[in-house]
């Protein structure tokens, strides 16, 4: 059965107990962990709060940004973000969620949005080491018992916005170890949503669920953006995925709860298929 997940923000301006209680109260009944690497939190302390809202973590997002590149030409780089994320994946097993979200290229300088040509271009070159990358992690991952989710990225990163073509390359590597975590509002910017999530779902283990105008990455709620949401349930029911669907939203903890008070919970189970 299908559930809603919701994003768990440590060391942030939030509240994490209060902030994961506002979720549950709409749906929610699992948490990905994510935290600012300048103040991470104990492991007692995420799962404390976790447990207090009556959530459990079924997976944390990686380390990611600029200094972090698997795609990258340079070999020793990519054993280094191979470190890094078997890392990552013993930090999940600690949580008790054993998915990892890892980012297949590095942001660009200033996070600049490339054009299409110009973001081709920087990819081609890229696919190779991505795949050697996602095999060896793959290794990892079966030492471990740990599933590394490949997410789709926006044309601010130079390889990752081809959703359909990452899937691809997720699927050619023939483990269940390596799978993909196709994200909503980065799919939106780059294509078609709803034909992205069609033709990527046997590759897809895992969601991001979020909405935007196809041009700003701000993590708006399902509903406030542009994303056809009734194609997005569509696709979802008419393949049956059971996969779980991670709102990854930064709304403050008050606004979601007036939010819930206003039906919002109905509303979710809709646009992500799992009422």
């Amino acid at each position: 059965m299908a559930h809603l997940a919701c994003i768990a923000p440590f060391g942030f301006s939030f509240d994490p107990t209060r902030f994961l209680a506002a979720y549950r109260a709409v749906g929610c009944s699992t948490c990905q962990f994510y935290r600012n690497e300048q103040r991470p939190p104990a492991v007692a302390d995420a799962l404390k709060a976790a447990s207090l809202a009556g959530l459990r973590f079924d997976s944390i997002h990686g380390v990611f940004g600029f200094h972090l590149d698997p795609s990258s030409s340079d070999e020793r780089h990519r054993q280094r973000c191979l470190e890094i994320y078997e890392g990552e994946g013993r930090l999940a097993l600690e949580l008790g969620g054993p998915m990892v979200v890892v980012h297949p290229s590095a942001w660009n300088p200033g996070m600049r949005m490339m054009t299409r040509a110009e973001i081709e271009a920087a990819s081609a070159p890229r696919w190779a080491h991505l795949d050697d990358f996602m095999k060896r992690l793959a290794a990892i991952g079966e030492v471990q018992g740990v599933t590394y989710l490949i997410e789709n990225q926006p044309m601010n990163c130079p390889l990752g916005h081809d959703t359909v073509r990452l899937a691809r390359a997720v699927l050619a590597v023939g483990s269940p170890r390596i799978r993909m975590c196709l994200d909503s509002g980065h799919a939106h910017m780059t294509g078609d949503v709803v034909a992205s999530l069609r033709e990527a779902m046997p590759a897809i283990e895992y969601l991001h669920v979020h909405d935007n105008d196809a041009k700003v990455d701000d993590h708006r709620m399902p509903g406030d953006g542009t994303i056809d949401w009734a194609g997005f349930a569509r696709v979802l029911k008419e393949t049956g995925s059971t996969v779980p669907r991670m709102l990854e939203v930064f709304y403050d903890e008050a606004r979601v709860e007036a939010l819930g008070r206003d039906g919002l919970g109905a509303r979710l189970a809709s646009a992500c298929a799992t009422g």
